[in-house]
């Protein structure tokens, strides 16, 4: 009887029935026990979406954000004469190759109405940048040019103005190249992520160079310091024989005996002043200050150079601006990544007859950036909403292209919720990606 009573083991649950409590797809959250304000949120959002969709004014506005179409490059555009006729000159020069071209008849409220039958115009390698005699009829057939810019005519009794393009449709690696190039959506994207790769490099130097001892003893090995200095002040004798230039060499060896000796304690101080000062500064002050003041005082400086104007105006500014803005920030996400490693295990790996560098490389920051990588793809994604604030440059991103758009359409609500759906679903997309990546690289229990 005791045999009897006693309880057998626990019957397994099935795999079938678990797997189907986790969902049909195989989610490791279950739709029962999705809150009720996250069901609401989902059909907030389908419902959102599918009124935009719809709505051609929100449609216009993402056409015009995303700088569609791309497989067809606008070349010259104006008004149609009096009696229909119309007359346009191309004004950059065409590369030589072939192209198809037609144009777009517009009424007076700027929607297409019709177009003209495509042109085929080959450009010679050794046309000259010059008008014809006589404009090219637009007609279906294919015209070789003498010139890189030609004109062309037309007629049109309905239009009220017109639009010469080129299209390129045939050609996937045309219409790539223009994707990749366009404004709107995918500059902003190229902003971001050229920005975050010079932010990544700034934040890696300037974190290792936080690390470092805050007050080193500056009298160990200065004399082998200040022998090595002596090599600038060789090649002042050497440059500057001249009696009359003994004030700046002196200078010269002044500055030169107190860099030396203090370059031990340089890493640190250089390092924590430039993260005190940039994160102390908002970015848009840094976005303006590098657009509207470095880059015209470089230019200017290197116009007597000889070597031609460096200038930065544009995309180079606003991608210097982001990376010394974030670098800061990533300067003490490395540094906190690297700090929260045990010491141990870098004193053991000099033990092991590993330099410093190589204890770096191969020990500590592996394991570091295993950890930072939640911070660094908030900071990915805050840069991705700052890159808003080139516009400040006229810069064509997101933003600027949806005030350019209210500009003309005068609808600012449509406009900004245009921008603010792009920037929400650009987001949200890259915090799935960043979950994603934080799962791959987790250290297993």
């Amino acid at each position: 009887m005791a045999s009897d009573m006693t309880p057998g083991p626990q019957t397994a649950v099935p795999q079938e029935k678990e797997a189907s409590r986790r969902g049909r797809l195989g989610l490791t959250l279950s739709w029962d026990s999705v809150p009720w304000w996250g069901v609401i949120i989902l059909l907030v959002g389908v419902i959102v979406g599918y009124s935009t969709l719809t709505n051609s004014r929100y449609l216009d506005a993402m056409y015009f954000i995303f700088d569609l179409p791309w497989n067809r490059e606008a070349l010259s555009r104006g008004d149609v004469g009096p009696n229909g006729d119309w007359t346009l000159t191309i004004q950059i020069p065409l590369e030589p190759g072939s192209y198809s071209m037609f144009a777009q008849y517009l009424n007076e409220t700027n929607d297409p109405i019709g177009r003209s039958s495509t042109l085929d115009v080959k450009v010679p390698a050794d046309a000259p940048a010059a008008p014809l005699d006589q404009p090219i009829q637009m007609a279906a057939e294919t015209i070789e040019v003498k010139t890189s810019t030609p004109s062309f005519s037309g007629t049109s009794d309905e239009a009220a103005r017109v639009i010469l393009y080129d299209d390129f449709s045939g050609d996937p690696w045309r219409i790539v190249k223009r994707m990749v190039l366009s404004r709107g959506v995918f500059l902003t994207i190229r902003v971001t992520l050229i920005s975050f790769a010079g932010a990544l490099i700034l934040g890696l130097l300037f974190g290792l160079m936080r690390i470092a001892a805050p007050s080193p003893d500056l009298r160990e090995g200065a004399l082998r310091r200040l022998l090595f200095g002596l090599i600038p002040i060789a090649l002042g004798l050497w440059l500057i024989p001249s009696t009359r230039a003994m004030p700046t060499l002196a200078y010269l060896i002044l500055g030169s005996a107190v860099v030396m000796f203090l370059i031990p304690a340089l890493p640190y101080t250089i390092s924590t002043l430039y993260v005190e000062l940039i994160r102390g500064i908002p970015m848009l002050v840094i976005v303006l200050y590098m657009g509207f003041a470095i880059t015209p005082a470089i230019r200017n400086a290197s116009s007597g150079w000889g070597l031609g104007e460096i200038d930065l105006r544009g995309l180079p500014a606003a991608i210097i601006g982001l990376s010394f803005g974030y670098g800061a920030y990533l300067a003490e996400v490395y540094r906190a990544g690297i700090q929260s490693i045990p010491r141990g295990q870098l004193e053991a790996a000099r033990s092991l007859g590993m330099s410093y560098f190589q204890a770096m490389r191969h020990v500590i920051l592996p394991q570091a950036i295993r950890i930072i990588l939640p911070p660094l793809g908030n900071d990915f994604i805050a840069m991705l909403k700052d890159s808003s604030l080139i516009s400040v440059i006229a810069l064509p991103e997101i933003l600027q292209q949806g005030r350019l758009w209210i500009s003309r359409n005068f609808r600012a609500f449509e406009g900004y919720n245009s921008v603010a759906m792009l920037y929400l679903v650009m987001t949200l997309m890259l915090s799935l990606l960043v979950r994603v990546i934080e799962r791959r690289s987790a250290i297993g229990e």
